[in-house]
């Protein structure tokens, strides 16, 4: 399309510019070689008069005398002398007297009777014998004005001719080599300075229409393509910004839209577990009272106790997550104190190994921590998470579990990471969502890592899932400086702030989507 405006505008220019200034050269060329023919005609025709005005006299006195020799002999020296065609004298009837050339004897009798008649010379074009002439006539009057005779002389006009033709040859072919090369130069040209950065920009806009939005044309041309191209590119980068700002307000709308959901689902649940903990509270209470009773019975067989034992674990476990709904229904208020993060570390390993009947040394955790491992939490909250992250480590079937924390001046980075078969990628969107789990039913409520996920907030932190150097899954908590600076009461490592009571129960368990996991 732009190539076929390219030629347009190439066309309209030679056929709207171009060739109306070669014809208007032309025109001025043809009415030159006119002017300058008549003035070389006018020219000729002077020097004719001038020569019969100068052999009149003589000649005029020979013819009085009626000296033909002498007559003769002039009109001779004459045309010896000047590229005359004939020089001839003839009588008022027209005979001629004397002469000398060629084209003697006028055929015009009219321009010969009136020059007789008026006694004035008289001029006029000829032809005789296939050749043009001049003629001029010049009446030969006496002292009383009587006309004795008419002196005829003739040039040929071939001379001028020929010149002419020759010029007007010389000018055709000069106006026809200037027109070719006018009209090269032009196209040339055009091609050049107009025609290439045209097709520069349309093979450029050709690119970006393909898809390729990292295109960018390389300016070149006139000024004007050179500023045309730097537009072209300004304009894509203008695009390509204006893209990545809508591409940022399409994730921060889908994140604030994600952020609305889980906080209608969370208040959601706060409803739930408020009508869930009246609902339940109570039987649960007057339940957990009466197998206390049951239990200090001493008559009770072992195998009984067990049952009441199993019946008030189970009746606990269902307390638990009835907590669990609520804590994620409402915000908390934190209670921060200075903690040892390798005893909050031990305490979890504990509650997870007894919860999941494991062995002390299998799978095996190892940390690295920092000699001076305090941080500024609240205990329970960070507990949990410490218990979830870890216990789900467990249950991925890992054998060994390393747990590695980096203190600076920007805050902790503290690293989860296990050998176990790791997460697939198709989860992590909704890893952190309540109630999302693949494992089977009764294996996990779907609420630990979104206790993790709140607990992590709660403390101004994010989290994150990446792979381990391992294979298995790593889970990076961030938290700020704060969390490194001392609280304004300090309490010491001793310290015991009850937990949500992990050790009687499983249920703040998790379920990590594994490749080869307990799903």
């Amino acid at each position: 399309m732009i190539k076929r405006t390219a030629m347009r505008l190439r066309t309209t220019i030679l056929l709207t510019i171009i060739c109306p200034l070669l014809l208007t050269l032309i025109t001025f060329s043809a009415v030159g070689l006119w002017v300058l023919e008549d003035n070389m005609q006018k020219r000729q025709q002077e020097e004719v008069r001038l020569i019969a005005h100068g052999i009149r006299l003589p000649l005029t006195q020979a013819l009085t005398h009626q000296n033909i020799q002498a007559l003769q002999e002039g009109l001779s020296t004459t045309f010896s002398l000047s590229r005359l065609y004939g020089a001839f004298i003839l009588s008022p009837s027209g005979q001629q007297i004397a002469g000398v050339g060629l084209a003697g004897g006028l055929q015009d009798k009219k321009m010969l009777q009136g020059a007789i008649s008026n006694a004035r010379e008289a001029e006029g074009y000829s032809q005789q014998g296939g050749q043009n002439f001049y003629t001029y006539l010049l009446p030969m009057t006496d002292a009383e004005g009587k006309v004795l005779g008419v002196l005829q002389i003739n040039r040929l006009a071939t001379g001028i001719e020929r010149y002419m033709s020759l010029i007007t040859t010389a000018a055709l072919l000069l106006a026809a080599f200037v027109s070719i090369l006018v009209v090269l130069l032009v196209w040339w040209g055009f091609h050049r300075y107009v025609d290439r950065p045209v097709n520069r920009l349309y093979r450029s806009m050709k690119a970006v229409q393909g898809g390729n939005r990292r295109h960018r044309m390389t300016p070149g041309g006139a000024r004007e393509f050179h500023e045309l191209g730097e537009a072209f590119n300004a304009m894509l980068d203008a695009m390509a910004s204006k893209e990545r700002e809508a591409h940022e307000q399409q994730h921060q709308q889908l994140a604030l839209e994600r952020s609305l959901k889980k906080s209608r689902r969370l208040a959601e649940i706060g409803v739930l577990a408020a009508g869930v903990a009246h609902e339940l509270g109570s039987p649960l209470t007057v339940i957990d009272g009466q197998v206390q009773r049951l239990q200090r019975r001493d008559d009770l067989p072992d195998d009984a106790r067990q049952r009441l034992v199993r019946i008030r674990r189970e009746t606990r476990r269902m307390e638990l997550t009835i907590r669990q709904l609520m804590d994620m229904g409402r915000r908390h208020t934190l209670q921060p104190r200075q903690h040892s993060l390798q005893h909050m570390i031990d305490e979890a390993e504990r509650l997870a190994r007894e919860a999941l009947n494991l062995e002390h040394a299998h799978p095996l955790l190892e940390t690295h921590l920092p000699e001076k491992d305090a941080l500024t939490v609240d205990r329970q909250r960070f507990q949990q998470l410490l218990d979830n992250l870890i216990k789900n480590a467990f249950q991925a079937g890992s054998q060994k579990v390393v747990i590695s924390a980096q203190y600076s001046a920007t805050g902790v980075v503290l690293r989860i990471e296990d050998d176990g078969p790791g997460v697939e990628a198709e989860h992590h969107s909704q890893l952190f969502d309540p109630f999302y789990t693949t494992k089977g039913a009764g294996k996990g409520s779907g609420m630990g890592l979104t206790i993790v996920h709140r607990a992590v907030e709660d403390h101004g932190g994010h989290i994150t899932l990446e792979e381990s150097s391992s294979g298995g899954a790593a889970f990076i908590v961030t938290l700020p400086p704060e969390t490194l600076l001392p609280p304004d009461s300090m309490t010491g490592d001793s310290e015991t702030s009850r937990g949500i009571g992990m050790e009687d129960s499983d249920t703040m368990e998790d379920v990590l989507p594994r490749k080869h996991g307990h799903d």
